[in-house]
């Protein structure tokens, strides 16, 4: 049964991290990472909602994490706002409206850790189709526009002189890195999902040098964090979101020594 439940995560997981990853790439390289915390944080107010109606799915934290990257897109390119700003103020909405919605809740404290570091056995079958879903729009979204993402990452104006729509672009990624987002925290929780936006382009910046080794390693050290984390959760019967990032950061660190020492 505990076997079952941990082999779905692990699928999940997987399915999860390998468009997460992918798109940590350009979340880094733009130095946005962030704006990644800021969206997870927004799902606080979208989960704590469908907890208090007695929902199951994902349908507000979707909106939730939708609505905020585009209100933070739309106020940094059009608004004249730093994107920090717009960040800090999604933030502080999310997780006080969250909080106030669960205060309306009896027994919500002891949910509350399940929200904030993700609940392995809630991973259901139908988990498992979602994020397969999910998989396809993010793997088929970062396929089709690679280049265009990788242009404008580097030099948007020289995207916008060659006729790239930068402003869809914009919207469009940061609508896609939302419904990965939301997904993930089921897994590992809204606090730990910020780290699969951040370490598996570390990782990968430590053991290569070009973007296609690095997005490859970057998806590798996912899927070996992954199946880790899952694994010594199991036998310590420890938290596995938590231990997911643990073995993640240790592979981070394992990155950088080799780094050192091939200089």
């Amino acid at each position: 049964m505990v076997e079952g439940l941990l082999f779905r995560a692990a699928i999940v997981g997987v399915l999860l991290a390998i468009p997460l990853s992918i798109m940590s790439y350009f979340v880094v390289m733009r130095k946005m990472t962030f704006a990644g915390v800021g969206i997870a944080h927004s799902a606080f107010g979208g989960v704590a909602l469908n907890f208090l109606l007695g929902f199951s799915s994902f349908l507000f934290p979707v909106v939730f994490c939708l609505l905020a990257s585009l209100f933070i897109g739309f106020m940094y390119r059009k608004g004249g706002f730093s994107e920090d700003s717009i960040i800090d103020v999604i933030f502080v909405f999310s997780m006080a409206f969250g909080v106030f919605i669960l205060s309306l809740s009896e027994g919500y404290s002891a949910n509350i850790l399940g929200i904030l570091f993700g609940d392995i056995l809630s991973v259901g079958r139908g988990d498992v189709f979602a994020a397969l879903g999910v998989f396809f729009v993010g793997v088929v979204f970062v396929s089709f526009f690679f280049s265009h993402l990788h242009l404008a990452t580097y030099n948007e104006e020289l995207a916008k002189i060659r006729g790239i729509n930068t402003d869809f672009l914009y919207y469009a990624f940061w609508a896609v890195l939302s419904l990965t987002v939301v997904f993930s925290i089921k897994l590992i929780g809204i606090i730990l999902v910020n780290a699969f936006l951040v370490l598996p382009t570390l990782v990968g910046l430590n053991l290569s040098r070009n973007y296609r080794g690095i997005i490859a390693t970057a998806v590798i050290s996912s899927i070996i964090s992954i199946a880790g984390g899952v694994f010594v959760s199991y036998v310590f019967n420890a938290p596995t979101g938590a231990t997911i990032v643990l073995v993640y950061v240790l592979l981070w660190l394992l990155s950088f020594f080799v780094k050192l020492l091939r200089s």
